[in-house]
């Protein structure tokens, strides 16, 4: 893992309507795993590429390329990539009252991703305002302060206009309930489709029935526990919501090929 940082710490005035802590590009790896809890900093990470986790405020999101993921002041959140497809991404950190008024007026409450958002030429504005040496710190503040309040607007712009189609919204069903137990006849009912209409439809976008995906995807979390914590892989079958541990055991051996002690042990050994 390598990471091009730009860091303005000891500049930081608190008198300033915006502080710029760091910016940078980060080129992760399969152990990048990052965790705080309640610090007064504000962040927007975009994903160039690859896919992970992130956990806010206990909500669960999954960060992959092109997507917006944001961290917020005073929350408890930790981040990690994933082992087969790490991320690289730009970002940068701040704080202030600017930064205060920005998600106020802008970001709805709770909004910790924003899919399908390419805000990578503003992103790469702030890393060459943060690499021109030259600027004073309040220069530097005032244009990177411009380059907020645009990225904000290309935000709250997509949200606002962004509609799914019925595939997405398959999808998006799945993805927010990956913790939970939820089958077919779940998704049908709280969509208003018919049980064939959502699994042709599914298998036509994305070349994979919705309960094989759904099964994958609860896997490949399960890696990342595997990977990034000390959970007892009981706790993990009930976290993800499997009948009991010799299910979760034999679905994770169909998915990852090995079960999920040899997974955890091989991981350790590399």
């Amino acid at each position: 893992m390598h990471e091009m940082i730009y860091s303005f710490w000891p500049m930081c005035d608190p008198k300033l309507p915006l502080n710029v802590v760091m910016s940078g590009i980060s080129y992760c790896d399969k152990n990048y795993r990052i965790e705080r809890h309640g610090e007064n900093l504000f962040s927007f990470e975009y994903i160039i590429d690859g896919s992970g986790v992130l956990e806010i405020n206990k909500q669960t999101v999954y960060p992959q390329k092109n997507d917006v993921y944001i961290l917020t002041r005073n929350s408890d959140h930790a981040y990690y990539s994933s082992e087969e497809h790490p991320w690289t991404k730009i970002w940068v950190v701040f704080y202030g009252e600017f930064a205060e008024y920005l998600f106020k007026q802008y970001v709805p409450a709770d909004t910790y991703i924003v899919k399908d958002c390419n805000i990578l030429s503003y992103m790469h504005e702030i890393i060459n305002l943060s690499s021109a040496g030259h600027k004073s710190y309040a220069d530097l503040v005032d244009e990177v302060s411009v380059m907020l309040l645009k990225i904000v607007l290309r935000l709250k712009n997509h949200l606002e206009h962004k509609v799914l189609s019925a595939a997405e919204q398959i999808k998006l069903c799945l993805d927010v309930n990956i913790e939970n137990k939820i089958d077919i006849n779940d998704v049908c009912v709280q969509l208003g489709y018919s049980k064939n209409y959502v699994i042709k439809l599914f298998r036509e976008t994305y070349g994979i029935t919705p309960y094989a995906y759904f099964r994958k995807r609860k896997i490949e979390l399960a890696q990342q526990y595997l990977l990034n914590t000390n959970l007892h892989i009981n706790e993990i079958s009930s976290k993800l919501n499997f009948a009991d541990q010799h299910y979760f055991a034999s679905a994770f051996k169909a998915v990852a090929g090995v079960s999920p002690s040899e997974y955890r042990k091989a991981a350790k050994n590399r």
